[in-house]
């Protein structure tokens, strides 16, 4: 290959990029930004489920179940008594805004509550099965791994 082909063949590659789609310019920087993907999902802390003794019971009653997520000076606590979940926001945005908790499930409409000045708040109806929590405040949103309750 002379120089004269290898510059005309390199000529047609820049020239190629002018082709490219807006749409596909859009894709590709939206794909780009999964590579921090694992600096947004809240790490889970702690989960009573998974105490030394949390399945041994030793009279009928069973106590609440407490996870705790967290992620960059922002910790999510919630505790599960029966179908009332009761949680709080602590940390998050220096913003005024108050943050709003949405419970999502794989098989049913998400539940979204606003958390209060002190970031409390309480959702019920909670059941059983897989959830996660998304928590959204002044244009920053976290999210929680997946959890059975």
């Amino acid at each position: 290959m002379t120089d004269d082909e290898l510059l005309a063949m390199l000529g047609e590659a820049v020239a190629e990029e002018a082709a490219v789609s807006d749409r596909r310019r859009a894709a590709a920087r939206a794909a780009f930004t999964w590579r921090s993907v694992d600096a947004e999902l809240a790490e889970l802390l702690h989960d009573s489920a998974l105490d030394a003794g949390a399945a041994i019971r030793s009279s009928g009653a069973t106590e609440p179940r407490t996870l705790s997520f967290g992620h960059t000076g922002l910790t999510l606590e919630v505790e599960v008594d029966g179908d009332a979940l009761l949680g709080q926001v602590i940390g998050g945005s220096a913003s005024d805004a108050p943050a709003t908790v949405v419970l999502e499930r794989p098989d049913a409409d998400p539940a979204s509550v606003v958390a209060d000045v002190g970031g409390f708040f309480r959702i019920d109806g909670v059941g059983t099965g897989a959830v996660r929590f998304v928590v959204q405040q002044a244009g920053w949103s976290l999210t929680t791994p997946w959890v059975t309750l």
